[in-house]
């Protein structure tokens, strides 16, 4: 592989620390109870809208509360262990490196700022972009396309479903970041569990 799409939250950066409370919180503004085992497993199988879904909420409002309660809270999420290093090794090996993500870009290069990392990465697509959401290829097709990828050069890296779904709707390869072994069944090309791991990728 030489083209890397990556997901942001999840995948590169462990957010869910910070997005989970956040969740959470909208959903007691709601007055809705859910156990919160349930919904981080609805957030890593599906995404932030099939938990509005799930409880009848909408999803403009949700997502704007949601963002609310995140901005609130001071804390700054991390990468990975180990994926700083990933990422150079990819760009010192040749390979060309992306991000699609439904964090606002302006908010995901900042955070890769904080760490030295925004250089890794050719284009970051976020939703301003107003490409359909994954599982949706829309975006993935739009760095396709734009960056002239060999569909069997590229990947996909996501740590949930609609990431590998997306990728294999776009006709690329997919991988499957499984650095939880929560989910199983999952279509995905390759499945690695650490950073290190993906640079097995380089090989593929």
């Amino acid at each position: 592989m030489k083209f890397f799409i990556w997901d942001f939250d999840g995948t590169l950066y462990d957010t869910y620390p910070m997005i989970l409370p956040a969740v959470m919180k909208v959903l007691v503004k709601n007055h809705v109870e859910a156990p919160e085992r349930d919904v981080y497993r609805m957030l890593k199988e599906f995404s932030s809208k099939k938990v509005a879904e799930t409880y009848d909420l909408d999803f403009a409002a949700f997502t704007e509360d949601l963002h609310t309660f995140e901005n609130a809270d001071q804390r700054e999420p991390l990468p990975f262990e180990g994926m700083a290093e990933t990422l150079a090794e990819i760009q010192a090996q040749g390979g060309r490196q992306f991000i699609m993500t439904h964090r606002m870009a302006d908010d995901t290069k900042r955070l890769l700022a904080l760490h030295g990392l925004e250089g890794y990465f050719e284009e970051i697509v976020g939703p301003e972009r107003n490409f359909a959401r994954k599982p949706d290829p829309e975006a993935i097709n739009y760095l396709v396309d734009k960056y002239q990828m060999p569909k069997n050069q590229t990947v996909m890296i996501g740590d949930r479903f609609m990431d590998v779904l997306a990728g294999n709707a776009a006709g690329i390869a997919s991988c499957f970041f499984d650095n939880e072994q929560l989910l199983n069944d999952v279509p995905a090309d390759f499945v690695c569990r650490s950073p290190k791991e993906i640079l097995t990728l380089l090989e593929k």
